[in-house]
């Protein structure tokens, strides 16, 4: 009996000590978890904050080699790597094309990561005024790299914002500057609302649809043709000079195509050759003079349009010296640079275009 009762005893005082284990282990648990100081709550809460999440302002980007872009994270102090450099290089969110290729940009802060793809293209050159191209010639690319650059024309249009000015001076720009050749200047065939000028006619010397005209894919958008179709470059009869040379782009067919792939649907109309006729481009906004004091006055924007008697060209840049005009006349797409006091020389009029594009977007005076 004695011994059931020591035994009982020893049982009782160890479930006290169990008891008062548990208690000062609770204890200390709680004063840690409560203390703030190296806490669990405070490792998990270190934890998350070491592992951010990173946004990029770009998911994916193309260049032309030799074309930088700067790159954007939502924090500061992020790690930057390309997964091939030979491709494009990276310093501080700034990427230059290298070489033709596809490839990665990691992004990594305190556990956090990001990935942007990039895609470096021979396909277009950094943008720049070279009136000198070679003339593109017939079937020049395959539909892979026709595909490409549609995708790249789209590219810039939507990173300049669609439905926007800034988006028909990505598209006029796009083709003048990046696309590495020099598209023909064609005396046109026709045009799609004939304002009785011209038969019917689609893709001969005008292009009023979206994308760039360089497979035969393409000919199912026509609407009706003449003596085509004929993508650019290849050669087609002019029923103006009588004779075969290299389709492209008469000058109202070019500006019209460029507010078109942008997202403004005006109308296929010309230059404005006949004043009895409203629907032509020299209609679409408010008329000022082609002269110096307008450009001086602060109303005249990139993306303005200007012209004189049947014929009109778009302005795509201006600077200190120079108004930058994109046109398509004499033998090719071309830009010229002319000095605001000599503007009236060779223009008469510069149409204000804010009615039309109603928002700027993503606008710069240059490239």
């Amino acid at each position: 009996m004695a011994k059931k009762k020591k035994r009982r005893k020893l049982k009782k005082s160890v479930k006290i000590v169990l008891l008062v284990l548990v208690v000062f282990i609770g204890y200390s648990v709680y004063s840690k978890l409560s203390s703030g100081e190296n806490s669990v709550i405070d490792k998990v809460k270190d934890e998350l904050k070491q592992s951010p999440k990173i946004t990029l302002n770009y998911e994916k980007i193309y260049l032309a080699i030799g074309e930088k872009k700067a790159v954007t994270a939502n924090i500061s102090d992020v790690i930057w790597s390309s997964d091939d450099e030979t491709i494009a290089s990276v310093e501080n969110g700034n990427i230059k094309g290298l070489k033709a290729g596809n490839t990665k940009v990691q992004v990594a802060a305190n556990g956090g990561k990001a990935t942007l793809e990039v895609i470096v293209t021979d396909l277009i050159v950094k943008p720049a005024i070279n009136n000198n191209k070679d003339f593109l010639t017939c079937k020049r690319y395959n539909d892979a790299e026709s595909n490409l650059l549609e995708e790249l024309l789209e590219y810039r249009i939507k990173e300049a914002g669609m439905n926007t000015r800034a988006g028909a001076v990505a598209a006029a720009r796009f083709l003048s500057l990046e696309f590495p050749y020099r598209i023909t200047y064609f005396l046109e065939n026709g045009r799609l609302i004939t304002n009785g000028v011209r038969t019917y006619a689609d893709g001969e010397g005008r292009y009023y649809h979206k994308g760039l005209y360089l497979n035969e894919k393409k000919f199912k958008d026509l609407k009706a043709n003449s003596y085509g179709p004929a993508i650019w470059g290849c050669e087609l009869y002019n029923a103006v000079t009588y004779k075969n040379t290299r389709n492209g782009l008469d000058c109202s067919g070019y500006v019209s195509w460029a507010l078109y792939n942008a997202g403004f649907d005006v109308g296929d109309g010309g230059a404005g050759i006949n004043e009895s006729i409203d629907n032509d481009l020299d209609d679409l906004g408010e008329k000022i003079p082609a002269t110096k004091a307008s450009i001086d006055s602060g109303k005249v924007k990139v993306g303005d349009l200007i012209g004189r008697y049947g014929h009109i060209g778009i302005i795509i840049g201006i600077d200190s010296e120079y108004i930058y005009i994109a046109e398509a006349l004499d033998d090719d797409l071309h830009v010229l640079s002319v000095k605001p006091e000599n503007i009236n020389r060779n223009w008469t009029y510069i149409e204000l275009m804010d009615k039309v594009y109603k928002e700027d977007g993503n606008l710069t005076n240059m490239w």
